[in-house]
């Protein structure tokens, strides 16, 4: 079943009264993801002279929701003017075009939404996703380096990790399993220079330091405020560009500093896809073991609330584990019918399965030792 995956990334001091909002508009479920987001903070001082700026860091709440692709637009222009997500600082949406493959019956795959906007909002759709996946205290190293070339404000959010962990022998003892997922949305032609970025400054190319992917967006608005300084100016730079990629329609129209990153002669992975696996909490470890056994490289496992409106309009809340595993495209199906062999999709694992398209991804990989024969 095609669905469109609308995530909205908002304070968490707000999010309770968006999840309200959404239910009056006949949403019946949702999913809760906690994380946090991080600016620069910049001051006149001698430490601004030097460019030597600080990381505060925000809770925020991650809210995704699927719909059919005829509520998406409305949908996402209620949200953001109910929520201003078009002035720097207040948030960000964007939609993906997401397949859901099997699903338990607790899962509402179809939702009527109860909204007619006739002006919807105009959304950017050169966007592309960045995910970057770390050891556990290294996110803020990585959200670093997007915001000191001005990209985007990244979401971070945390998980475990098994798989490639497992198969890396003694190596495996220094690399824990707690993980950190960077999630940063950003112009398509910045995608490629800020993934370079994580890979040379975070150093993927290592052993156990990381993986990162990207994905496509089919639309959306994103966060630009990415620092916070003492400046007594009306209008913050921030607050101009914003303006400026309003008129323009999109944000093509910069001279991104990032153009002169160019890409080392590196292996990228492809043709991927990006499966995700939400079942009840503590099942996730047995179910991606099934999957591995069937081709999954490996799993990073996440802890989410799904929230589902009940026959008496109460709402239910639930802790939810989702799976994230980027595999190869031709064992889609393998790990499809894996899972499927286990019950979990009409058992008490109550899981669902969706996937996504992955475009390329990055990770250290051992160099094949070629023998040469006599």
């Amino acid at each position: 079943m095609k669905l469109i995956k609308i995530s909205i990334i908002l304070s968490k001091e707000l999010s309770s009264a968006l999840v309200d909002d959404l239910y009056a508009l006949g949403v019946i479920q949702l999913f809760v993801q906690a994380g946090r987001t991080s600016i620069l903070e910049k001051t006149n001082g001698i430490s601004n002279f030097l460019n030597r700026s600080s990381l505060s860091t925000y809770p925020v709440e991650i809210i995704s929701l699927f719909v059919d692709e005829k509520y998406e637009d409305s949908l996402m222009s209620y949200v953001t003017r109910k929520y201003d997500l078009k002035t720097p600082g207040k948030g960000s949406i964007y939609s993906q075009e997401i397949i859901v493959s099997e699903a338990h019956p607790d899962y509402v795959t179809k939702q009527d939404i109860n909204l007619n906007i006739e002006q919807k909002e105009k959304f950017f759709r050169q966007l592309m996703g960045i995910v970057c996946i770390v050891q556990r205290g290294e996110g803020d190293k990585i959200n670093k380096i997007a915001l000191n070339y001005g990209a985007s404000v990244p979401a971070t959010t945390h998980g475990e990790g098994s798989g490639v962990r497992d198969k890396l022998g003694l190596l495996r003892i220094t690399i824990p399993a707690e993980k950190e997922l960077t999630n940063l949305t950003i112009s398509k032609h910045d995608a490629e220079a800020v993934m370079e970025l994580y890979i040379t400054q975070g150093k993927l190319d290592e052993p156990g330091r990381g993986f990162a992917y990207l994905y496509p967006i089919k639309q959306g608005l994103v966060n630009t405020k990415i620092s916070r300084n003492s400046s007594s100016q009306a209008a913050s730079v921030e607050q101009m560009i914003s303006a400026i990629d309003s008129i323009k329609g999109g944000m093509e129209w910069r001279k991104s500093r990032l153009e002169h990153e160019s890409n080392k002669r590196r292996e990228f992975l492809s043709d991927l896809t990006e499966m995700d696996l939400v079942c009840e909490e503590g099942r996730g470890t047995a179910l991606t073991e099934a999957a591995m056994s069937s081709g999954a490289p490996g799993a990073t496992i996440c802890k989410i609330r799904s929230v589902k409106l009940g026959k008496d309009l109460e709402m239910i809340r639930f802790i939810r584990e989702i799976c994230k595993m980027i595999v190869p495209t031709d064992k889609v199906e393998a790990i499809t019918a894996a899972l499927k062999a286990t019950g979990c999709f009409e058992g008490e694992d109550k899981a669902m399965l969706y996937t996504l398209p992955v475009q390329k991804a990055f990770t250290y990989r051992a160099k094949e030792i070629k023998r040469i024969e006599n």
